[in-house]
């Protein structure tokens, strides 16, 4: 009889293992899943310097060191770029001699780091294809090149959206990697984990209306077509309120959503919550209205690649309205559990008018998101992402 096969090891570069922003909460619960899958599953993971809090969720006896470049890699000098690379090369290195295979959960430069040193240590690299930052470098005359170079060389890409992988083959024009090694494995969530009431004591939103939105107040997130959607309302319903999450800077942009609320008379109305721990998000998720988050498409060509938020707002029973043209289109199940519009007010407008109105509708799709966030677990992404990982090893 054959001897079983040693438990695989892999490791991951990333950014984040915070809460507070999509990579980082990819990160934990795809290795979670993992791990559940396979208590023998070895996890090392690399992070950057300057990173994010690491969340109070990342188990004790995962291997985890801060040995990368930090997150604005990619927009450093070259100088700076290559002193970077070199200080972190040689870590990296030895870490990939320790695994199997290496993945790169952060996007270029890092997945560019990544595969630079499984190359070097003899081991398979894939990586993971978030959105935004896997799409611009291939436009940037700094970065384009070598981003090109790097998925072609890839053993194999991970797409969190349909959007993305499309995005990624048209801006590839024909170069590789094809199609067969671009596999799209949508992000997931643990629905069991927003359905029971969270104590978190008396709060502002309690006990009135409101709609919510969640992400970094930054112009790709779109909080303008939600805002001025939003106020529009309140210019009608005087008990309307409209609640953001997320990091806020204080800058133009953020002062910009102010005015529209100001025009409408509803400034006191709009409320920025910053970051926030986990138990007031699912509190917020489960009391709004309706959950607003309306992603464009960016001056600089940034744009949404999925949006776990959809999900948690479908496992809390909330109706989502989500843009056309981005990751949201894979994330939210149009006229089942929210609403798909353009990238325009008017269209944002009509659809939140139309759900406000509708408490019934509101429930049937809220009913809807539940039952969509159950078939999406973090188990079934995990298994999925396990068997790239036996073809590559193959």
């Amino acid at each position: 009889m054959a001897a079983p096969a040693p438990p695989m090891r892999v490791l991951y570069l990333t950014d984040s293992l915070s809460d507070l922003d999509g990579v980082g909460q990819y990160t934990l619960r795809l290795l979670g899943a993992l791990e559940a899958s396979d208590p023998q599953f070895g996890i090392e993971v690399l992070l950057a310097r300057k990173h994010r809090p690491t969340s109070r969720t990342t188990p004790g006896h995962w291997q985890v060191s801060v040995a990368l470049p930090p997150d604005y890699y990619f927009y450093m000098t070259p100088a700076r770029f290559w002193a970077n690379t070199l200080l972190a090369l040689p870590k990296v290195v030895a870490a990939a001699r320790r695994a199997d295979l290496v993945h790169a959960i952060k996007d270029f430069p890092h997945n560019w780091l990544a595969l630079t040193a499984a190359r070097l240590a003899g081991k398979p690299c894939v990586a993971t294809a978030h959105g935004t930052y896997t799409i611009q470098p291939l436009h940037d005359p700094r970065h384009a090149a070598r981003a090109a170079s790097t998925y072609a060389r890839l053993d194999h890409l991970i797409s969190v959206s349909g959007y993305t992988r499309r995005r990624l083959l048209e801006d590839l024009a024909g170069r590789p990697p094809g199609p067969e090694r671009i596999t799209v494995i949508p992000n997931a969530v643990e629905a069991a984990h927003y359905v029971a009431p969270r104590a978190v004591g008396p709060r502002p939103w309690h006990d009135v209306r409101f709609t919510l939105g969640i992400g970094e107040v930054k112009e790709r997130k779109g909080h303008h077509l939600a805002v001025a959607a939003w106020a529009e309302l309140a210019r009608e319903d005087r008990e309307l309120h409209h609640f953001l999450v997320g990091k806020a800077t204080g800058d133009a942009y953020q002062e910009s959503l102010r005015a529209l609320a100001r025009a409408a008379g509803a400034e006191e109305r709009l409320h920025f919550l910053g970051n926030i721990d986990e138990d007031e998000k699912v509190d917020l998720l489960q009391r709004a209205e309706v959950f607003l988050h309306t992603p464009v498409t960016a001056a600089d060509g940034g744009f949404e690649g999925f949006g776990i938020v959809y999900l948690e707002a479908a496992a809390a029973g909330t109706p989502a309205i989500g843009t056309l043209d981005c990751g949201a289109e894979d994330a939210i199940r149009e006229g089942v559990t929210g609403f798909l519009v353009e990238q325009q007010v008017p269209a944002v407008t009509a659809r939140l008018r139309e759900l406000l109105a509708d408490p019934a509708l509101r429930a049937r799709l809220g009913a809807a998101g539940r039952e969509h966030a159950a078939r999406s677990p973090w188990k079934d992404n995990a298994a999925r992402v396990r068997e790239i990982y036996a073809e590559v090893l193959r």
